[in-house]
């Protein structure tokens, strides 16, 4: 199955974010320079086997200090005769939660967690109402309190959101908003692409957390990305043991509450040549 970052679509974000996408045997990658070192360049769930000889050409031409790769399954044996290594600490979703969305709704929904099916309930009772918005104003709110309440500041939110509306929407993308008393409380961005929902982005107010917004929203997500005619739901990165970020366990057990089968993709990879520029003082 083709990933979404491997579509026209996703390429015309990273364009407006500066990258360049190239075209290569298996899909595509992308470089974006920084000056005086080169550029960095990055391979994102491209299908297998990865043509390193083809990335290693692109790498030498365009320069690339570092060169980072993603892979889909099944994973490569042959990394290390390329100079790769495994990244410790991956830029990437290593491990993600799918939901199998060909079976009915009462399926979908006996397959959550009593806490979940109870929360839905609750939300529900709490009269929170979920409406598909028509642009990413009330998001780009919604994301930007939910940071500052945390406290984090929402650095680059507004481009990002920006950009992933003009590449994605209408089309290949859906914003959900959850209301109480015409407030809104919650937000999911969903991306699709080959009959597969992204869980790309998500937002909640403190008031929304505490009414349940976000359990019932997500619920709602999974019936509209049925009616879009998707078939997984990708809840888009979940905690990996092998690469633990402690901060990633909120937000992985709210996800594990849905149910649905963990996806394990093989490590990421990387190629340092920095080093190598400053030691020859030539471009590679």
């Amino acid at each position: 199955m083709t990933d979404i970052r491997q579509t026209p679509e996703y390429a015309h974000y990273l364009n407006l974010l500066g990258w360049k996408k190239i075209k290569i045997q298996n899909g595509q990658v992308f470089v974006k320079k920084f000056p005086v070192i080169g550029t960095l360049l990055k391979a994102q769930r491209i299908l297998p086997p990865i043509p390193f000889e083809e990335i290693e050409k692109i790498a030498r031409s365009s320069r690339s200090f570092l060169v980072q790769i993603d892979q889909e399954n099944p994973a490569t044996s042959n990394f290390a005769k390329f100079g790769y290594q495994v990244n410790k600490k991956p830029y990437f979703p290593t491990k993600t939660i799918q939901i199998d969305l060909t079976q009915s709704e009462k399926e979908i929904f006996d397959a959550f967690s009593e806490a979940k099916r109870r929360a839905v309930r609750k939300a529900i009772k709490n009269k929170i109402l979920v409406r598909e918005a028509r642009d990413f104003k009330e998001f780009l709110w919604l994301k930007k309190r939910s940071l500052w309440e945390k406290p984090v500041i929402p650095f680059m939110v507004g481009q990002e959101i920006a950009y992933l509306f003009g590449a994605f929407f209408p089309k290949n993308a859906k914003i959900l908003i959850a209301y109480h008393q015409k407030q809104p409380v919650a937000g999911i961005f969903l991306l699709h692409s080959n009959k597969v929902a992204y869980y790309w982005l998500a937002a909640a107010t403190k008031q929304g957390k505490k009414l349940f917004a976000p359990t019932l929203l997500a619920f709602e997500a999974f019936k509209t990305a049925k009616k879009t005619g998707c078939e997984v739901f990708d809840f888009e990165g979940v905690y990996d043991q092998r690469y633990p970020v402690k901060s990633w366990l909120g937000f992985t057990k709210f996800k594990q509450g849905f149910g649905g089968k963990e996806i394990l993709y093989p490590p990421s990879l990387y190629k340092n040549s920095l080093k190598n520029l400053f030691a020859s003082g030539k471009s590679f």
